[in-house]
């Protein structure tokens, strides 16, 4: 069982641990608990067996409603641990061993909960790792990608991951998404931009994408999709145009992948985009 009930880059950086766990276990069961947010990212994946609910309220933005370390997000997950129905569910499952990827106090009561004899959790970041069967230590200069991939080394398997998330499209959402972008010229370049971020005080900055979209239009060999939630929508305001999709809060996780699949480049803040421009090895430009 891996928990990681967090934000959406969170959860497909995950994904390599995924692949090595598979790989070096092949007879294994795996098992992933994630908010039902995050989901989609992990669809057609082959080395999942199953996505549990997870919607547990801590460490995400989406269900954590009060400061991750006040006395009511305490509240909060114990009450989760101890009545939820997706608690129950994940106790029922028998696993034989839980890796909570974000190591926290939380994390290691939800794995203590469903009894799962060996447990693994991070030292020196969230807690919960005095419960732990084994730990890594946190080292915050560390790619989270290859933090995860640690967990392999706790289970004595040596085998070598690279540490690039993937999601894994279908090939009708491929063809959907070329539809999207339309009609290709040779010497036309397809370039994504993504104002949106989890985070404002990690974001580059609406006026200063709205610059560089200008900027980039002069070119009319560029063909400019933007994507996001229909909260940013109005973060560059530009008319849709030959050379310019604005296509923020129509699009889903999914279909938003696979418009990054089929770019030349990618230019985004520190967010979900730069994750799937990274998994699909499309090279990006990413702003802070």
């Amino acid at each position: 069982f891996i928990l990681r009930n967090n934000d959406l880059g969170d959860v497909l950086v995950a994904t390599p641990l995924l692949s090595g766990l598979k790989k070096a276990f092949p007879e294994s069961r795996v098992s992933i608990g994630v908010g039902d947010w995050a989901t989609p990212l992990l669809e057609n994946n082959h080395y999942v067996d199953e996505v549990i609910s997870c919607n547990a309220p801590w460490q995400n933005k989406q269900n954590c409603r009060y400061p991750a370390n006040s006395p009511k997000t305490f509240l909060e997950g114990l009450f989760y641990v101890l009545f939820s129905k997706e608690s129950r569910y994940i106790s029922s499952k028998n696993f034989t061993h839980g890796i909570d990827i974000l190591g926290s106090r939380q994390g290691s009561w939800l794995m203590r909960r469903a009894k799962i004899p060996n447990m693994f959790g991070v030292k020196g970041y969230a807690g919960g790792d005095n419960w732990c069967t084994k730990y890594i230590d946190f080292k915050e200069d560390r790619n989270v990608a290859e933090a995860g991939l640690k967990f392999l080394e706790l289970m004595d398997t040596d085998m070598e991951i690279e540490p690039r998330p993937s999601i894994f499209l279908k090939k009708n959402e491929v063809v959907q998404a070329e539809a999207k972008w339309g009609i290709r010229a040779k010497s036309e370049k397809r370039i994504v931009l993504a104002p949106g971020g989890g985070f404002p005080e990690k974001c580059w900055g609406d006026q200063n994408f709205s610059d560089l979209t200008n900027l980039l239009l002069k070119n009319k060999h560029y063909q400019l999709c933007i994507i996001g939630s229909k909260e940013d929508k109005n973060r560059i305001p530009a008319n849709d145009s030959i050379h310019l999709k604005n296509m923020c809060g129509d699009l889903n996780l999914r279909q938003s992948a696979a418009m990054v699949s089929l770019a030349d480049y990618v230019i985004c803040n520190s967010s979900l985009c730069m994750h799937l421009a990274g998994a699909f090895k499309i090279p990006a430009l990413t702003l802070l």
